[in-house]
């Protein structure tokens, strides 16, 4: 670890991660790392699935959502929140919303599947379609901050929120201490720098990777050059993975504690899908399946013990239809 980034992120010191943890855990479930014999098979090492798909709202974006919501309405009165998403954050923080009385406003953008936006009016919360884009909804997300006084609630780049995703780490460390790989989908980066940041506290010496899908690899072409590099839209299926540019916080985290980043294309992605579902009886959507399908496809080096997140199921089923 270096001085510099305990200095610049200091809540993700592993005490701090720990009392996020404790925090946050009465509203969430510890998900399940199962073993799986036919990708160990299939890949000639032991792999394990983190099951966040079976998280409240189907993803781990509540862990970051409560994180930063409590942590706020510590410190101030809150009127309500406004977030922009793909999907996946967005009723990450409809949940947390509901849970806490809170008022939210979410803002998407047209594409996003029907199943996302239906949980989060489900939790109460107020949906808008703003644009095609991430990038649209976030801009009108903030527009809408200004004009209600709500707290925004930043997908990925909130250092609260990285502090929330990176609890997913302690609960792997926990049910399997010999972990020595992680793989881990990227959209923002949220998820990746937590959680690789609290892991490498850990244990320095386990693998952390990363894997996008080619068309949503804004953190891929960041971390192969050095400096941020933003794309001019999304053209990958994975709504998941729609950040045209990942944040300042996430990239210099990734930067520092993730190994290596791999890339794999929409059609690796779904058939991967279709496998979890048939060999797993997992149902996930394309931005937690890109993980398994780069695994199978061998670009990314693996160790005794390899841990996959399997980062979301929100998977429209009207969509799945079409891989079939």
């Amino acid at each position: 670890m270096t001085n510099q980034t305990d200095v610049l992120y200091p809540e993700l010191k592993l005490d701090e991660i720990k009392k996020v943890h404790e925090m946050i855990m009465p509203y969430l479930v510890w998900t399940p790392i199962i073993s799986t014999a036919t990708f160990t098979e299939l890949t000639g090492t032991n792999i394990f699935f983190k099951l966040e798909n079976m998280q409240k709202t189907g993803s781990f974006k509540p862990r970051g959502a409560l994180n930063k919501i409590l942590k706020t309405l510590k410190q101030k009165k809150v009127k309500g929140l406004v977030a922009a998403s793909g999907g996946n954050h967005a009723q990450g923080v409809a949940y947390a919303a509901q849970k806490l009385g809170l008022k939210a406003v979410l803002v998407m953008f047209e594409g996003v599947p029907d199943c996302k936006i239906d949980a989060c009016k489900g939790y109460g919360a107020e949906i808008v379609i703003k644009g095609t884009e991430l990038q649209d909804a976030m801009d009108h997300s903030f527009e809408l901050q200004k004009e209600l006084g709500y707290e925004h609630v930043h997908a990925f780049n909130d250092i609260d929120i990285v502090a929330g995703q990176g609890t997913l780490a302690l609960e792997i460390i926990k049910d399997l201490p010999e972990v020595d790989t992680v793989i881990c989908s990227i959209g923002g980066g949220g998820l990746i720098s937590g959680m690789a940041a609290v892991i490498k506290q850990f244990k320095k010496d386990v693998k952390v990777y990363g894997v996008e899908t080619v068309g949503a690899d804004s953190m891929y072409q960041s971390f192969k050059s050095g400096k941020i590099v933003p794309l001019p839209k999304i053209t990958s299926f994975a709504e998941g993975l729609s950040a045209c540019r990942v944040g300042d916080i996430t990239f210099n985290l990734t930067k520092e504690y993730v190994d290596d980043i791999f890339t794999i294309s929409d059609d690796k992605t779904k058939d991967s899908i279709l496998m979890l579902l048939e060999r797993q009886k997992l149902l996930v959507e394309p931005s937690a399946a890109c993980t398994v399908a780069a695994l199978l496809e061998h670009k990314i080096p693996v160790g005794k013990n390899t841990v996959v997140i399997l980062s979301g199921g929100n998977l429209d089923l009207s969509r799945l239809k079409t891989f079939l």
